[in-house]
């Protein structure tokens, strides 16, 4: 929206909630990465000195989008969390989004299950921990949040040796169920077949990235101009980067960030910032 603004477009943000900021503001919720809300207010700051028009509580249909008579759509609706991929259990588990937004707090005895890799899991962790939760952090890689960067792993493991944070690595989740009041998590290797572990815990909380919630850009898609597509050679190399397959259509449509797959904020930034001085 700011790129665009920037170049001299009319531009229109729908935003669903009755803040704007998505996954960026739901970080912050852990005290160690607060300064993330420069990114939103900033940026909040910008759109206003280019007068762009933000529409608070707008759960965008097809329909609201075609009342505006755009020219271009550019959909960054993000992702939903999902589940990792369990033999049992998918309603037995908490995502770390719930634990984050303080919608579900912290049980007493806790696993949770990252196989993201990214700062996600590890604030939902240090939110627990600083719960006084006993938690056990689980991976199914060769050290925890191999995303995250170096220089991120110390602060966090600090941190989580201070707390008491049992970590296993090398291990995956591959059910939950439930017997009596607790939890019990099955455990196995991707190494030695035959190898299977339990938990007993109160809450198994996961975290396995999002899954794009695409309905108002499938919506779009037949109706616009380039059939949603994008020529990333194009885009890459210079020249039109909308096909033309449908050339009486309208606008044009494509998506930035988690609403095209589970990444970061760098990439959702980048995506903005490239398709931004295309259009």
């Amino acid at each position: 929206a700011r790129v665009a603004a920037e170049r001299g477009h009319q531009v229109t943000v729908l935003e669903a909630s009755s803040q704007a900021g998505g996954q960026v503001r739901l970080a912050t919720q852990n005290p160690r990465r607060k300064e993330l809300i420069g990114i939103i207010d900033w940026r909040l700051a910008e759109l206003d000195r280019l007068g762009v028009e933000i529409r608070y509580d707008t759960w965008a249909e097809k329909d609201d989008v075609l009342a505006l008579s755009p020219d271009v759509v550019v959909v960054a609706t993000g992702g939903l969390p999902q589940n990792p991929p369990l033999a049992a259990g998918d309603n037995l588990v908490t995502s770390s989004w719930d634990i984050m937004a303080g919608s579900v707090k912290p049980a007493e005895n806790v696993l949770l299950y990252d196989d993201n890799g990214g700062h996600q899991g590890m604030g939902a962790a240090e939110l627990i921990a600083n719960s006084g939760a006993k938690l056990e952090l689980v991976s199914p890689e060769r050290f925890f949040a191999p995303e995250m960067g170096g220089m991120n792993h110390v602060p966090y493991m600090r941190a989580f040796h201070e707390k008491g944070v049992t970590i296993t690595i090398n291990t995956r989740l591959r059910s939950v169920r439930r017997e009596g009041n607790q939890l019990v998590a099955e455990l196995g290797s991707d190494f030695a077949d035959g190898w299977r572990g339990e938990r007993r815990v109160d809450q198994v909380v996961v975290e396995h990235g999002t899954l794009p919630l695409d309905d108002l850009y499938l919506a779009l898609k037949p109706l616009s101009k380039n059939g949603g597509a994008v020529d990333y050679e194009r885009l890459v190399n210079g020249g039109d980067i909308f096909p033309a397959r449908n050339p009486e259509a309208r606008f044009v449509l494509f998506r930035i960030g988690d609403a095209v797959a589970s990444r970061n904020i760098h990439a959702a930034i980048y995506d903005g910032i490239r398709f931004g001085l295309r259009i």
